[in-house]
């Protein structure tokens, strides 16, 4: 066993401020002041700015003449999203059936029982967390060290926007029995069933993203013109 070390306070305080965002908790065009942000979460303004300058890496801020401010998500954000996660995971899990050790394989199967287990308790967050680390497996396994530094810019993202489609899934069984079913053709080595699988996959993780944030940008709509 080694010691963990916690997680820096910026990137604490960006994964706060990028569930707001996703959640339009904060609303697009919201001005990020560093001394209210600092004071609203008892920090001092450099952990502010770190968390700032990493959301506007992920394109959820901007930098402009009087500070931050939010710009949000949109559907055509989510295809943007999508249609770059579907290019690198695409390739990852090409490389994945070459690669993959008996070893890492055995710690999919696990990831995915725990997902079974997640999806019998109704345990959406838990589920979340063990999918987003299931796939980050994948781009380790596929051993482009590359395509995982453009995963791990990417991945706060999409681990956010996967809370919200978990919560919203009544059973969560379909999804793990996926991720298994992935892991089988792994092994099986059939290159163009994994992509096919995987496309499908992704394609119907995009579709239920893409429904939970406009259904979020029609609550905030409808708010404000209220």
């Amino acid at each position: 066993m080694r010691p963990t070390r916690a997680p820096a306070l910026g990137d604490q305080l960006a994964a706060v401020l990028r569930d707001r965002i996703v959640r339009r908790q904060l609303q697009p065009g919201t001005h990020l002041v560093e001394d209210a942000v600092a004071a609203e979460y008892d920090v001092s303004r450099g952990p502010v700015r770190d968390a700032l300058r990493q959301l506007e890496s992920q394109g959820l801020v901007e930098a402009r003449r009087r500070g931050f401010f939010v710009v949000g998500l949109s559907e055509s954000d989510i295809n943007d999203l999508y249609e770059l996660r579907e290019s690198i995971e695409l390739v990852a899990v090409t490389r994945a059936i070459a690669q993959a050790s008996a070893d890492q394989i055995r710690l999919g199967r696990e990831i995915v029982r725990e997902m079974v287990a997640c999806a019998d308790r109704s345990a959406a967050a838990d589920f979340a967390d063990a999918d987003m680390r299931f796939h980050a497996l994948l781009y380790r396994v596929g051993g482009n060290r590359r395509l995982v530094d453009v995963w791990e810019a990417y991945e706060p993202v999409f681990a956010s926007l996967m809370q919200l489609t978990v919560e919203e899934d009544v059973d969560l069984h379909p999804s793990a029995h996926d991720h298994g079913r992935l892991l089988d053709l792994i092994e099986e080595g059939d290159a163009e069933k994994v992509r096919a699988e995987l496309r499908e996959h992704l394609d119907g993780a995009r579709g239920r993203m893409t429904h939970a944030v406009q259904a979020l940008i029609d609550v905030s709509s409808g708010e404000i013109a209220s």
